[in-house]
């Protein structure tokens, strides 16, 4: 048998013959789609973007960030004053048991006392609270917010810090008073 009158030859040929798509589908084309072809993925055209490189160093466990994206946002004026205010009443009540202090220490220097002196070292006391606050408020920030990543909520730990400062002060007042260490002998049992 020669291969022209094969029947299944013929037959074969016929289909492994490649029909062109466009002439099995004509109107599949839609605009935007000029190069479809059934079976082939259509791949969107790829835009060009323009790297840059940044030689910003990495940072190692507990350096602080100023600036950049890994830098907190800003927080508001009103919402600092009452985070400031919240924890407030540990000053306040430290405040008032050293004014307490310091009347009855300067009450009882009576008149050979310079009340001048007595007020400037109450001056000096409060201004060394203020810094204390400020500088326990710096720490926080720095060991709270930048290393250890947390928000701070409140002042309460720097509050309570200065009330007891504010405490131990009155306290100093008081036992230079004779009266309040005779009485706090007497409750003691100490003569």
């Amino acid at each position: 048998m020669t291969e022209g009158t094969d029947p299944t030859h013929e037959l074969r040929l016929d289909r492994t013959q490649e029909i062109p798509t466009e002439a099995l589908h004509p109107q599949q084309n839609t605009p935007g789609q000029k190069d479809f072809r059934t079976g082939v993925a259509a791949v969107p055209a790829q835009r060009q973007v323009e790297q840059t490189v940044s030689f910003e160093p990495t940072l190692a466990p507990g350096q602080i960030v100023t600036s950049g994206q890994l830098k907190r946002p800003d927080v508001p004026l009103n919402v600092r004053l009452r985070q400031l205010k919240a924890g407030g009443r540990w000053s306040v009540a430290g405040a008032i048991f050293l004014l307490v202090s310091w009347g009855l220490w300067a009450a009882s220097a009576g008149g050979d006392g310079d009340h001048g002196t007595a007020t400037l070292a109450l001056f000096l006391v409060l201004v060394v609270a203020v810094g204390l606050f400020a500088l326990s408020r710096l720490v926080g920030g720095v060991v709270l917010e930048k290393i250890m990543g947390r928000t701070r909520r409140s002042a309460w730990l720097s509050h309570a810090f200065i009330g007891l400062f504010l405490v131990a002060a009155g306290v100093s007042y008081l036992s230079s008073i004779d009266w309040v260490v005779d009485a706090w002998n007497f409750l003691r049992g100490v003569r």
